[in-house]
């Protein structure tokens, strides 16, 4: 793109946004600028701080009409079961479920399901997790308690209060059937919170979560009883965690799971052409702004948002959601997921089970270890699946390949693991940005004085002050250093002849990297000669720079290093 048309489309984008800038005002609603009078039409706004579907359709927040999916829910079964990552849009899905049960077409105005749902009113009961403490066991089922009284005062019902919290449960429902003669919908929220907000806490904190497990299974056990299933009209529950499922619904026949359905894998977050349809005026001030053409734009906004793949059985991808929007609306690419929660419960697990850090790009694990859960012995991987850390990049012979769905996944996460795993500070994260320049920039000796000042700037915190770190402890703060800062290096990559240690790519070169402790560096030149670990690179029109690093694991440094 020329200067001149970028200055001309950044120009554009200044005018689009003086005139919405006057978002204050109604729709179509007369202001002057400069003399002249202008028609303002109302910005709508993004939907960063509500899950509630009513506020968003009456307050003029954006929608992306998700109502054809909940169709085909209502229409082909009774009961679900669905977990995504969170910040995905479960809540605003069950928010949305509640009004059009609730019978309130106008919501619904100018979307896929309006002329197709009859709106009949029927009666809902919501149980929200996010909002029902259950720090303790005896909080968790005197909440629920609380919750049940209130429907049966919201709805002016009289009715027996046993102690036992399933069976008052089950009063509720028999009761909203018997004064309404209509089924009752069940939407559960968060239905996980309970036991994972007490995972990888200590052996007091787990004795927690398996207690509000079993008040959860006998709670919801309610549901499977057929007097109560007659008087069901539909149940969709909803979470992060799918392991948990397996525990607390077991015994509950009907329910189905759509999690990794190939008709739902693009429910929830946010297609390409979603993107395209809805935030165009928003596509054009943010490529403006920045200077590039759409395509352009929408690369960048791919690389660092989009990847998340829900389904073995589709290929479809989707977009983060809550990323794409503060994206949008702040201008910049940067990391916003991760500034919603830091992901406490598997920072603790990798530093419990001393996890080999570089092996989180390259994980295989099989369909039926995905969901597989013990509260007692949490798997890292289809935790770091299910959390939305990792997400499916391919599936052979019944393998499931799992890597980062993309930039700002595994740049945050490799930020968050370097402050917590090794207490680093801000100095590290200045001294990773030199590593990653000296490697851009082929100084050997740059490479070398980097790599031992960032290791000096970190304590041990994963090795007792008699052990001697091994070659994976200085792999791992390698590899993170540079994924931080966003250089694309990969750890553990699979050849014909075995695993190479690392490669960092840049646009116009390559580097293939061995590790050795207490060895030579020639050695790790001679291994990836002898490996032919350089064939994969080869006729990519790259430079190939080959690099052994042998360290010292008594001093923490470097002992040699050689380019080949």
């Amino acid at each position: 793109m020329t200067n001149f048309s970028k200055r001309s489309l950044h120009a554009r984008a200044r005018h689009q946004y003086l005139l919405w800038d006057a978002s204050r005002y109604s729709d179509e609603e007369d202001q002057r600028q400069g003399g002249k009078k202008l028609m303002i039409k109302k910005k709508p706004k993004f939907p960063l701080d509500t899950s509630s579907f009513r506020r968003l359709r009456e307050e003029s927040y954006i929608y992306i009409d998700k109502t054809r999916w909940l169709y085909r829910m209502i229409e082909e079964g009774t009961a679900y079961f669905f977990s995504r990552p969170r910040r995905f849009g479960k809540s605003l899905t069950v928010s949305t479920l509640y009004e059009l049960f609730k019978g309130n077409r106008e919501l619904f105005n100018g979307l896929w399901i309006y002329d197709r749902w009859e709106f009949e009113k029927y009666p809902v009961v919501v149980f929200d997790f996010n909002e029902i403490p259950s720090s303790s066991p005896e909080k968790l089922e005197s909440n629920l308690f609380f919750v049940v009284n209130k429907y049966l005062d919201d709805n002016d019902i009289k009715a027996p209060k046993p102690k036992d919290v399933p069976l008052f449960f089950k009063e509720l429902l028999l009761n909203l059937y018997s004064k309404y003669n209509q089924k009752i919908t069940i939407l559960i929220d968060e239905y996980d919170k309970p036991i994972t907000d007490h995972l990888g806490l200590g052996e007091e904190r787990l004795k927690t979560a398996e207690e509000n497990r079993d008040i959860l299974r006998n709670f919801f056990g309610v549901l499977k009883g057929q007097e109560v299933v007659n008087v069901i009209k539909f149940t969709f529950v909803t979470g992060v965690s799918r392991f948990a499922k397996v525990s607390i619904f077991s015994e509950w026949n009907n329910l189905i799971d759509i999690t990794m359905s190939r008709e739902y894998a693009d429910f929830l977050g946010y297609t390409e052409e979603e993107i395209e349809q809805y935030f165009d005026d928003y596509l054009e001030i943010f490529c403006g702004e920045k200077g590039f053409d759409r395509k352009q734009c929408m690369e960048m906004i791919k690389y660092w948002y989009d990847g998340y793949r829900f389904s073995l059985e589709s290929d479809k991808k989707v977009y983060s959601p809550i990323s794409l929007m503060y994206c949008l609306k702040e201008g910049e690419f940067k990391n916003y997921w991760f500034k919603t929660a830091t992901p406490t419960l598997l920072v603790n697990l990798l530093r419990q089970k001393n996890y080999y850090i570089p092996k989180i790009e390259d994980i295989k694990i099989t369909e039926n270890l995905l969901d597989a859960f013990d509260i007692k012995n949490i798997r890292i991987e289809p935790l770091l699946f299910q959390s939305g850390y990792l997400t499916i990049k391919a599936m052979e012979d019944d393998i499931i390949f799992l890597a980062y769905p993309n930039q700002e996944v595994k740049k945050s996460f490799s930020e968050i693991l370097m402050q917590y795993l090794f207490e680093t500070t801000p100095d590290t994260f200045y001294l990773a940005g030199k590593l990653g320049k000296a490697f851009e920039q082929e100084n050997c000796e740059g490479i070398r004085a980097h790599i031992d000042s960032i290791f000096a700037s970190i304590p041990y915190p994963l090795y007792g002050k008699k052990d001697k770190p091994g070659e994976a402890y200085f792999h791992t703060i390698i590899y993170l250093s540079l994924s931080l800062i966003g250089y694309n290096a990969k750890s553990e990559l699979l050849t014909s002849q075995g695993r190479l240690d690392m490669a960092i790519e840049f646009k116009n070169k390559v580097y293939i990297i061995e590790f050795k402790c207490n060895q030579s560096a020639d050695k790790g030149i001679e291994q990836i000669k002898e490996k032919g670990y350089i064939d994969n690179w080869r006729g990519r029109g790259k430079k190939i720079i080959l690099c052994g690093i042998n360290f010292d694991t008594e001093k923490r440094e470097i002992r040699g290093i050689r380019f080949g």
